[in-house]
């Protein structure tokens, strides 16, 4: 017996909530933060207190909360997008702690 799969349970889809989720979360951070600073110092702030890696960690820490969502909706292939982009972020991060 053969199960019907949702239009959402896609690596593609999966991926690009990975990828999108911490971004939106970023620039809900800075709307609801300091509204009297442009974004381009809010940036210049985070990187001269060396707050912007760890901020964008916590916003990549999310994903996981979707992952585990996908899980739970047997979305399997959604899940492994989420985990891939995650993944990345990662690698991100730790490319830039080292230098």
């Amino acid at each position: 017996m053969q199960q019907r799969r949702h239009r959402l349970d896609k690596t593609a889809i999966g991926t690009a909530i990975g990828f999108a989720l911490p971004v939106v979360v970023f620039f809900v951070v800075y709307l609801f933060g300091n509204n009297n600073v442009s974004f381009f110092d809010y940036m210049r702030g985070l990187l001269k207190l060396q707050a912007l890696i760890k901020l964008g960690s916590l916003c990549v820490f999310l994903n996981s909360a979707v992952f585990m969502g996908f899980i739970q909706l047997k979305f399997e292939k959604a899940a492994r997008g989420v985990l891939g982009a995650t993944i990345i972020y990662a690698i991100i991060v730790m490319i830039s702690r080292a230098f």
